[in-house]
């Protein structure tokens, strides 16, 4: 492919993923989970409509199956950071340690109610259009962009 070729293919996906691709509500259970594709996906959160945050992943299921736990997604700890840090609860969330019971109720309803996601299949090009749209629309919950740098 030329390199206009991979920009048409990258705008291409851009498009479908933010202005045709299904919005999703979001349930929080196993079997919802489960209705996704076992594919490689980019997908994107919105919180009341807003693309809040951005991934890419080799299993779509798994990842929203991830959803489920605060210590198996990044997005779970964000929003519990950004929306519940002043509760007296409060203590940051780790991949090893989930918020208070309390806090981990509050987020559950959060994502619930506020919370939809989209996603698009794509073998090809996944991280490279992740990093395309981190870097064009800076999402509020997602902390990394390009490969091998720092997280911001």
């Amino acid at each position: 492919m030329t390199k206009d070729e991979i920009e048409d293919y990258l705008l291409t996906l851009e498009h479908e993923l933010i202005f045709k691709s299904t919005r999703y509500s979001i349930e929080l259970n196993r079997e919802w989970a489960k209705s996704f594709p076992n594919s490689s996906a980019v997908y994107l959160f919105r919180e009341e409509g807003e693309i809040c945050y951005i991934g890419e992943t080799g299993s779509l299921r798994g990842r929203m199956a991830d959803l489920l736990n605060t210590k198996n997604h990044t997005v779970r700890r964000n929003l519990g950071s950004f929306h519940y840090s002043l509760d007296s609860t409060y203590e940051k969330a780790s991949s090893k340690k989930g918020f208070s019971e309390e806090i981990e109720g509050l987020l559950n309803e959060r994502i619930t109610k506020y919370l939809t996601v989209s996603y698009i299949l794509v073998d090809l090009g996944r991280k490279e259009l992740e990093e395309r749209l981190f870097e064009k629309l800076k999402p509020r919950y997602s902390l990394k962009g390009k490969r091998n740098t720092n997280k911001k």
